[in-house]
């Protein structure tokens, strides 16, 4: 049997009106998977996890880490996947995390988990496993933690760019205050900028709000740039233009 990533087979049985199916789950399991609601079974997880024999899927709900995780999770926003039908009936229906599956098929029979409990589910069941989900999301982490100083690391260049050369020698702190705009990722947003407002000495970001792009003159008084206006001038004309914004800009 191929287990190969995005590979499924289908189990098809006679006697049941339901399909289930084989599929790779995050490239390492080999899970049985209920087409119909995205459950998968508990002992198709144990057994791709080379689980002991002496751990049964019953023993995973007996722990109290287990109970505070479902409760927990029955109020998590992931786990409501309600159809618009039924939001828009006013009463939505509570998520269902797990079920014990008697009456099916032998193969089939068993508890089966909602797909975001997977991996705490294989993660008891196998140490190995759940070391490479923590080495996972260290990498993720360190990816993420490269990235923002990258980002950081660019802005600094760009703030650099923009300091005011006529700000008077031994003034600089009635100057520190410093305006940039910030392309939107958004298509809906091709045509506005994110307003930021910059603090030089510390280097503290305040969104201001978005502007579209035509706007120019808003980085301007009395021709000149805003950033070579003294602090309390920059104060006033924040307050004036963007009445919407609720940052306290000391």
């Amino acid at each position: 049997m191929s287990t190969t990533e995005n590979t499924t087979t289908v189990i098809v049985h006679e006697d049941i009106n339901e399909e289930y199916e084989w599929v790779q789950f995050n490239k390492q399991l080999r899970l049985i998977r209920s087409v119909k609601d995205d459950m998968y079974q508990m002992q198709s997880i144990l057994t791709a996890c080379f689980a002991p024999d002496t751990k049964l899927p019953k023993d995973w709900f007996r722990n109290q880490s287990t109970q505070e995780l479902l409760s927990e999770a029955q109020r998590d926003i992931l786990f409501s996947e309600n159809s618009e039908e039924q939001r828009v009936g006013g009463k939505p229906q509570s998520p269902k995390l797990y079920e014990n599956r008697e009456k099916l098929p032998n193969g089939l029979r068993g508890w089966y988990v909602h797909r975001l409990l997977v991996n705490a589910v294989a993660m008891w069941a196998s140490p190995r496993y759940a070391w490479n989900i923590y080495r996972l999301l260290d990498e993720l982490h360190r990816q993420e933690r490269e990235e923002m100083e990258n980002k950081l690391e660019a802005k600094d260049k760009s703030i650099q760019k923009r300091i005011p050369r006529s700000v008077p020698k031994g003034k600089e702190k009635n100057y520190k205050y410093m305006i940039y705009t910030e392309e939107m990722e958004n298509e809906e947003d091709k045509d506005m900028v994110m307003l930021h407002l910059v603090r030089r000495n510390n280097k503290s970001f305040y969104d201001l709000a978005k502007i579209y792009k035509s706007d120019r003159n808003w980085f301007y008084r009395e021709n000149l740039p805003i950033s070579m206006t003294p602090n309390e001038d920059v104060k006033q004309i924040v307050q004036d233009t963007l009445p919407q914004t609720h940052y306290d800009i000391k």
